[in-house]
């Protein structure tokens, strides 16, 4: 898979591009998928998840996404660890999966190769042979040691009461159901948290817009419920008329307030009444007002 040091959003040409060509390939789709990711392809192309994305342009599942998204960090790590970006490494989803948890020693691996002087492409797929089969021989230990620790605990359990083996074989059956239950296969805790954030904005996104829907049509609904376009209209033209008979009395009442000021005031006149008002300022009596 070829290493590609461009980081940043991509614009909406590039995402583009990039999308063409995971429909399209026949390999190095893990890293094709890795720069669409951590690029946010997603977001330039108007997706509003990732998972929405790869569901809606390439049919993968999320889980699906991450194997491939796996993949491609994968190689993309080794790639550096061979000190040249532009180097091409290839791993599968298998080995990607299985190398995933020793990746530092990997690199570390591939790197003290590289640097002894054996050529990039050998020391990658020597260091990968190398952490499989260990992987591969502590996963054959563990299952001998569990196989001997089921024997043990088998002898012990024969022993026990009845009552005693109905309980711990009801635990362990619950046990088990938990371990088939379907899990987020390949992803990390940074892609979950990653995944939750991209949802929880969506959702609060669809909260906000329907609230300023309820806002808005809020009352409507409710007279819609009650009896149908009939009711809102009829509702609405009652708003209708309360406003316009508030604004005849207000208009009515204001009309009035002014005549009997006007009233007031000529009577005032002619007793002898001005608007202006002398006060004699030693002894504070008005003079003249």
């Amino acid at each position: 898979m070829k290493q590609n040091n461009v980081t940043g959003p991509m614009d909406r040409a590039e995402a583009q591009a990039i999308t063409d060509r995971i429909r399209n390939a026949v390999d190095s789709l893990g890293s094709l998928v890795e720069q669409a990711h951590d690029r946010r392809a997603w977001k330039a192309m108007g997706y509003a998840t990732w998972e929405a994305y790869v569901s809606a342009e390439f049919g993968f599942t999320r889980q699906r996404s991450y194997q491939l998204l796996d993949q491609g960090r994968v190689a993309k790590a080794i790639g550096e660890a061979t000190g040249d970006l532009s180097t091409d490494v290839v791993i599968s989803e298998a080995a990607a999966r299985e190398i995933k948890p020793q990746i530092e020693k990997v690199k570390a691996d591939v790197s003290a190769r590289v640097e002894a002087g054996e050529e990039p492409a050998q020391a990658v797929k020597e260091a990968v042979e190398a952490a499989r089969e260990a992987k591969a021989k502590a996963k054959a230990e563990r299952e001998a040691q569990q196989a001997e620790h089921d024997r043990q605990r088998e002898e012990a359990r024969a022993a026990l009461p009845d009552s005693i083996r109905q309980r711990e074989q009801a635990k362990a059956d619950a046990i088990a159901k938990h371990k088939a239950a379907p899990d987020d296969v390949g992803l990390s805790d940074a892609d979950r948290i990653a995944e939750l954030k991209e949802a929880v904005a969506v959702l609060e996104k669809e909260n906000a817009d329907l609230k300023a829907e309820n806002k808005l049509y809020g009352e409507m609904k409710v007279q819609f419920a009650q009896g149908g376009f009939e009711k809102v209209i009829a509702d609405k033209d009652e708003e209708v008329r309360v406003a316009q008979a508030r604004f005849y009395q207000e208009s009515a009442d204001k009309a009035s307030w002014m005549k009997s000021a006007k009233y007031w005031q000529a009577e005032a006149k002619k007793l002898g009444f001005s608007r202006n008002v002398e006060i004699d300022i030693e002894t504070g009596e008005i003079v003249n007002g």
